[in-house]
């Protein structure tokens, strides 16, 4: 959720003008890889909680920073409450769900966590490629970094 945040606040310094600015060599803009992040988390949440998949959030619904940044607002303090109430039992548990175009599966609840995490560490990533290859300052979005900032000895 740090990583993303950071992300997000950096978008929004930025403005919307480099936020929906194309990636070099045809790469879509930071706005299409961070919606992408966001409604994933989105779309996950749904489906741990049991409720249908929510629906991918179109990335032109959210031409400004600010709007995308408060949606996941949201959808993080939700995504917080969820995990930390799972035990090992319940990390352990079988999930049933159907993807995005229809198909049923069944994957043990922790692994779809697991994916969760490193695809979002994935697209945080060519989120960071993108503002380097367009000449803007990236944040850090490591583990190692988190910590170091938690511990107070990094900004």
């Amino acid at each position: 959720q740090w990583a993303t945040d950071r992300l997000l606040a950096l978008a929004q310094r930025l403005g919307a003008a480099a936020y929906g600015q194309p990636g070099p060599a045809g790469c879509p803009p930071l706005r299409d890889g961070l919606v992408h992040l966001v409604s994933a988390a989105t779309v996950w949440l749904a489906r741990w909680q049991g409720r249908p998949a929510a629906i991918g959030l179109p990335a032109a619904a959210f031409a400004e920073p600010a709007g995308l940044r408060q949606r996941w607002a949201l959808v993080s303090a939700a995504l917080i409450a969820f995990v930390s109430q799972l035990d090992e039992a319940a990390q352990a548990s079988w999930l049933e769900y159907q993807t995005s175009t229809g198909r049923p599966r069944r994957q043990r609840l922790g692994q779809t966590l697991l994916h969760y995490f490193t695809h979002a560490a994935h697209h945080r990533g060519q989120a960071v490629l993108t503002l380097r290859q367009l000449g803007h300052r990236a944040v850090h979005t490591d583990l190692l970094h988190f910590l170091r900032v938690r511990e107070g000895g990094e900004r």
